[in-house]
């Protein structure tokens, strides 16, 4: 599959992210393509604050009139037409290692047996180790923070921003 940046995908590659994380590394170049590719595709889901450029192209970003409060930098950010904040890339990025690290939140979650019992109904799980809640998220908490400022929520167009009733 070949990266597309706007058509399939919001980074043409993750490694000025990535450098030196051993499981991006290991991982070879079409698992890192597929992985980028299903993040930008969970990333592009939510709700933006800003516009759409145009209205044929086929993913949420780029946007266009768009300003945001970051929290980190303690200031508003202009982001220019066509171009997509650090923080997206960033957050394609760790949400592409993260699907690399745990496939299993792509394919989803496997569950085998070691026997079924259909009498007083018994099962004996061999992944009885691993309760659901150690599974890990489809997002993590890092992922959300970095595009926290960049989702349009409550009605607001951003963090900062204020409305009047009447």
């Amino acid at each position: 599959m070949a990266l597309i940046l706007f058509e399939n995908s919001y980074l043409e590659s993750a490694d000025d992210y990535l450098a030196d994380n051993p499981f991006w590394e290991a991982a070879d170049s079409d698992a890192q393509e597929q992985a980028l590719v299903d993040a930008t595709r969970i990333l592009d889901q939510n709700e933006w604050i800003g516009t759409a450029v145009t209205s044929s192209q086929s993913l949420a970003w780029p946007r266009a009139k768009l300003s945001f409060f970051d929290p980190v930098l303690s200031l508003y950010v202009s982001v220019e037409q066509g171009e997509i904040p650090v923080r997206l890339a960033k957050a394609t990025a760790y949400l592409a290692l993260h699907f690399i690290k745990y496939p299993e939140v792509t394919r989803g979650y496997e569950v085998t047996y070691d026997s079924i019992s259909i009498g007083p109904i018994s099962l004996s799980n061999t992944d009885a180790g691993r309760s659901s809640s150690a599974q890990p998220p489809l997002v993590p908490a890092e992922v959300n923070k970095l595009i926290a400022p960049l989702i349009f929520s409550q009605g607001y167009a951003s963090p900062g921003s204020w409305w009047r009733a009447n």
